[in-house]
């Protein structure tokens, strides 16, 4: 019998049952992509990351994230679940309290993280790969999918896709309101080639955020996901890009290293809310790059039993 530590930690939340909920498995390298693939459907959550050693020299980490149904190539609740759990076991040579970076192995490829550790908690920061956003033509078909009209798009604002697409909505009670036809959405989703939809709205429910979204992946098993790094990470881009050069008015804060600080909501429609901090580095008009940053609680710590 092999056993392994396996925890389940809310991201995106300093309090308990809010956020984004995720699996971690420690030390997962004995495991196959099928054992992966299995323990993340038991635990039925959005995404369960694996941390392993790296297989590649300028890497020292390397995080693995399965949903219920599928490998997916980049997760950014998980990974700050992930380095939470870490450093809350002193592993990765996260003992030691202060400021700590890691280059992180994944499937989009090699990530600078930042993990900050003191007495009142840990922090993950995390630089994302820059979206290369594509304008879209949306059917009304599929808008209807989603749970939306035409006139309820923001006109001003471009439908854009990378892996996800990406649509503007005038009203924050539109969104709060949606109530998308999964199954029809999936096969819209799956035609496209694109993993989910992320509807944005600049009207937020908190003054100090500066966007409020839903974020629904039904090809990936996943009908609605509570707070999603992955999304909130490239939408900080999107502001950068269309919204701020439109003349919209949106919250954000100059960093002393210069960069952009936007904060996204998510989960609050489904009582999970989170909030993510989204920092953007840009020069002379164009974006060079992004980063996510959020804490995170761990509610569950347990022992993981499979077959020798």
């Amino acid at each position: 019998m092999r056993t392994l530590r396996i925890k389940h930690v809310d991201a995106f939340t300093s309090k308990p049952f809010a956020g984004n909920p995720a699996g971690v498995v420690l030390e997962a390298d004995t495991l196959s992509d099928r054992e992966m693939q299995s323990i993340a459907r038991e635990k039925n959550l959005s995404e369960t990351a694996f941390v392993l050693r790296p297989t590649v020299k300028d890497a020292d980490i390397q995080i693995r994230w399965f949903t219920p149904g599928a490998e997916v190539p980049l997760c950014g609740h998980a990974t700050i679940a992930g380095f939470h759990a870490l450093a809350e076991e002193g592993l990765a040579g996260l003992k030691p309290e202060g400021q700590h970076y890691f280059r992180m192995q994944t499937k989009s490829g090699v990530l600078n993280v930042k993990v900050e550790k003191n007495f009142l908690g840990t922090t993950v920061e995390f630089e994302l790969p820059l979206p290369r956003f594509k304008p879209r033509k949306v059917t009304a078909q599929l808008l209807k999918s989603i749970g939306l009209k035409a006139t309820d798009v923001a006109s001003r604002l471009p439908v854009v896709s990378d892996s996800y697409l990406y649509v503007p909505v005038r009203r924050l009670s539109t969104v709060s309101n949606l109530k998308p036809q999964f199954r029809e959405l999936e096969k819209h989703l799956k035609k496209m080639k694109l993993i989910a939809v992320c509807v944005l709205c600049l009207e937020t429910i908190e003054k100090e955020s500066s966007v409020h979204l839903r974020f629904f992946a039904s090809p990936v098993s996943i009908d609605e996901d509570p707070v999603t790094g992955s999304a909130n990470g490239p939408l900080g881009v999107y502001l950068r890009q269309y919204v701020l050069p439109g003349g919209f008015q949106v919250f954000s804060r100059t960093l002393a290293d210069g960069r952009i600080e936007f904060v996204g909501e998510q989960g609050d429609e489904i009582g999970r809310p989170g909030r993510v901090k989204i920092r953007v580095k840009a020069r002379n008009s164009v974006v060079e790059s992004v980063s996510i940053v959020g804490e995170a609680v761990t509610i569950l710590d347990s022992t993981l039993r499979l077959p020798s």
